[in-house]
């Protein structure tokens, strides 16, 4: 049972305040009263059973008086009670409610931050195995030719309107072959016809290589590129696999 101390300290102020109007209002006026009638007692006997009623009937009323303060102080108290219970009721339940509201919180973070982390660790591994794949077919023979073959074959595929947009138009129709490894000299003087055959007899060939292709070729124009490379295919692989790193839980 909770008691409220500040209305509890309330009733006892106003017990003694009613204490102290009752002595000074009832009590004293009562003790005059008493004192005169003693003095008249000799010459008023007759009055005295009238004085003595009247008495009686102060002090009931009085009585009554205190039974209804009583009444009224027990209500207070009751009153007091059930508002602090509800009043701890309200406490308790809006607690609940945020502690529900934190865990909930909590959770969805810890949620969070285990994907992020499952994320990372999916596309640092996936990262390390291109890497690896890379770094075992660089190791690999393998012959460029197969790559140029094919690259030629797309150009001859190719629309003759967007060939033409591979130039520039009024510059020279320079074309750049760059494969992984570099190409002999007759391979390039060979390369050179197919490609004005394909492209045109104003088509200039520049040959060049780059070991980071791994294997295979590129065809670089003034504005596109045609591209055929382990490389590329490594490239290409990671990003496919970053869309997966995302969902993995």
């Amino acid at each position: 049972m909770n008691i409220d101390l500040s209305t509890l300290l309330l009733q006892a102020v106003n017990l003694l305040v009613l204490l102290a109007l009752l002595r000074w209002l009832l009590y004293r006026p009562l003790q005059r009263v008493i004192a005169a009638r003693r003095a008249l007692v000799a010459k008023e006997l007759a009055d005295a059973s009238d004085k003595v009623a009247q008495a009686q009937q102060t002090a009931s009323e009085l009585k009554s008086q205190q039974q209804t303060l009583q009444a009224e102080q027990a209500s207070l108290l009751d009153a007091a009670r059930r508002d602090a219970a509800a009043e701890r009721e309200q406490l308790l339940t809006s607690a609940r409610l945020e502690a529900k509201a934190q865990l909930d919180a909590a959770r969805v973070q810890l949620a969070s931050e285990r994907q992020q982390a499952g994320a990372a660790l999916f596309d640092e591994a996936s990262g390390l195995a291109v890497d690896l794949a890379g770094r075992l077919l660089a190791h690999t023979p393998v012959d460029d030719g197969a790559f140029i073959d094919r690259l030629l074959a797309q150009v001859a595929a190719t629309p003759e309107a967007q060939r033409a947009s591979w130039f520039a138009q009024g510059s020279a129709r320079n074309v750049e072959l760059c494969t992984a490894r570099a190409l002999a000299p007759a391979a390039q003087e060979a390369l050179q016809a197919r490609l004005q055959t394909l492209l045109g007899e104003d088509v200039a060939l520049t040959c060049s290589h780059d070991s980071a292709l791994i294997a295979g070729a590129e065809l670089r124009f003034a504005l596109g590129t045609l591209s055929l490379h382990w490389a590329q295919a490594l490239q290409e692989a990671h990003q496919a696999l970053a869309p997966v790193a995302q969902e993995a839980p």
